[in-house]
């Protein structure tokens, strides 16, 4: 319970790699305000941490609308009385989901702006905390582009990337920690098209990729990275870009 006491607002929950980090918080003791644009998915994620024992509410929110992502750190303070931790991880609902170069800008790196904009000052009154932003492998090398207009997801991710380093070195002084999670090959929706393959995934993981880990990652050992970063464990930990992809980076 290395978070009792704490109180999360992670962006991104409804799915994937947010709502693994939204459960691993609240396993580790943490009250989750759990934000999405998606209310079903939301929802979901509330139940399953409520499941597990843990404390948490839905807040709807749109995180390329700033009003939106303002309110949801106000929505988080009233229920909670604080805010201590702010996870990034808004994505697209589906694979299928529009990929318009301005528009993955606002949802990847302007709406990470946004949330934490507005919940430092909230963090910095409650006396410190921990933000923990979902990058990419793609946001420290060039991702792989068909063409220009494919370009905004690794842009994006490279200025999530520049945008912990920044904020890092602004608030350390201030007892705030800013940390990257910058992650592999991982089965979530927006990967789906890949793993669900009939072989699942296998040749392009072993023989396209050659991951040395020669397996997908789970969203849970992402969770499970971000509650670390998110706790008194990583007290020394900031502005780094923590690589968790099974090894492809190393090569």
């Amino acid at each position: 319970m290395k978070l009792q006491g704490r109180s999360a607002l992670v962006i991104g929950a409804a799915s994937g790699l947010g709502r693994a980090s939204a459960q691993a918080c609240g396993a580790d003791g943490a009250k989750v305000m759990v934000a999405d644009v998606n209310e079903a998915g939301g929802a979901e994620t509330v139940e399953l941490i409520r499941k597990a024992g843990g404390e948490a509410q839905f807040v709807r929110c749109d995180v390329t609308d700033e009003a939106a992502v303002k309110a949801a750190v106000d929505a988080t303070v009233k229920a909670f009385g604080k805010l201590d931790i702010l996870v990034n991880s808004a994505g697209y609902l589906d694979a299928d989901g529009p990929r318009e170069w301005h528009h993955t800008i606002d949802l990847y790196l302007k709406g990470p702006y946004y949330a934490c904009r507005h919940a430092l000052p909230e963090i910095e009154k409650a006396g410190g905390g921990s933000i923990v932003n979902i990058a990419s492998i793609s946001g420290v090398t060039g991702g792989v582009s068909r063409n220009i207009e494919e370009t905004g997801y690794p842009c994006s991710k490279h200025g999530v990337v520049g945008l912990t380093r920044t904020l890092a070195l602004a608030y350390a002084k201030k007892n705030i920690r800013v940390n990257a999670v910058c992650p592999g090959y991982i089965k979530t929706a927006g990967t789906k098209d890949l793993y669900g393959a009939p072989d699942g995934g296998k040749a392009l993981i072993s023989e396209g990729l050659r991951v040395p880990m020669d397996r997908w990652g789970e969203p849970h050992e992402i969770g499970k990275v971000v509650a670390f970063l998110a706790s008194e464990d990583a007290s020394f930990i900031t502005g780094q870009p923590i690589i968790v992809d099974g090894g492809f980076m190393a090569r």
